[in-house]
């Protein structure tokens, strides 16, 4: 992968605290989102751990700063892995909510991905998962 690990643990970070909470579903997705990218582990979890450190402490628009500078370094060819990588750590607790698809958007926005498209690519994965579960309202 071109794009600098600590540039991906940044974004990924960002997808976590969608929810507010880190668990062990994400946990697991982020071993299957390592060896599908085939990223050194030990590089992989350090970076993690400092961005989920990172984005822990900081407020919303801070958070979005944070995501929009690394977002900005992903390489070109890497935007759509990425972008699915973010979106597998959201589904993988089972639970799709508004504050998570309003997170997916600014993450598909500060990798420059069109809205329709980023929408697209959710309804689409979401689709694979068996039981989703769809939270309306706020």
């Amino acid at each position: 992968m071109k794009t600098n690990v600590k540039d991906l643990a940044a974004i990924l970070a960002t997808a976590i605290y969608a929810d507010g909470v880190f668990d062990e579903a994400e946990q697991i997705a982020l071993d299957e989102i390592q060896e599908a990218l085939e990223l050194d582990k030990a590089e992989f979890e350090n970076a993690m751990n400092e961005a989920i450190e990172c984005v822990d402490k900081l407020d919303e628009e801070a958070a979005t700063e944070f995501l929009q500078n690394s977002a900005a370094a992903v390489d070109d060819a890497e935007i759509g892995p990425v972008f699915e990588a973010a979106l597998q750590l959201i589904l993988c607790d089972g639970v799709l909510s508004r504050d998570e698809v309003d997170t997916l958007l600014v993450i598909s926005d500060a990798l420059g991905i069109d809205d329709t498209d980023a929408i697209l690519m959710i309804a689409d994965m979401a689709h694979d998962e068996e039981e989703l579960t769809v939270e309306f309202g706020e």
